[in-house]
């Protein structure tokens, strides 16, 4: 199976809102966000879900989330980013030894 951006966006968009309720939870009624923050939000619950159906062990998971984190603010086609961020995790390609950049201190 490879994951296209087409097929990603028809199974996030199916199941949008409830991907989306942990985020809206305890904001006001009439608040509202854009359409960006609420792909991102949504996708980032998907492919948490999808990376653990698959069976994918937590440390190469969490690897895969965090560059959907970093490269999810730049581009351009976020479910274009999931599906290639799901194909590496098809084919176990995840840098498990990649340590994180620190700025700060």
């Amino acid at each position: 199976m490879n994951y296209l951006a087409t097929e990603v966006r028809r199974l996030v968009e199916l199941d949008r809102e409830r991907l989306f309720a942990s985020y809206a939870v305890g904001r006001h009624a009439n608040w509202t966000c854009d359409i960006r923050t609420r792909d991102t939000v949504c996708l980032s619950v998907w492919l948490r879900e999808e990376l653990t159906r698959i069976g994918l062990d937590d440390l190469g998971r969490k690897t895969l989330e965090g560059e959907f984190n970093r490269y999810s603010r730049s581009d351009d086609d976020l479910f274009e980013l999931a599906a290639s961020i799901m194909n590496k995790a098809l084919v176990d390609d995840i840098d498990r030894d990649r340590k994180t950049h620190r700025r700060w201190g």
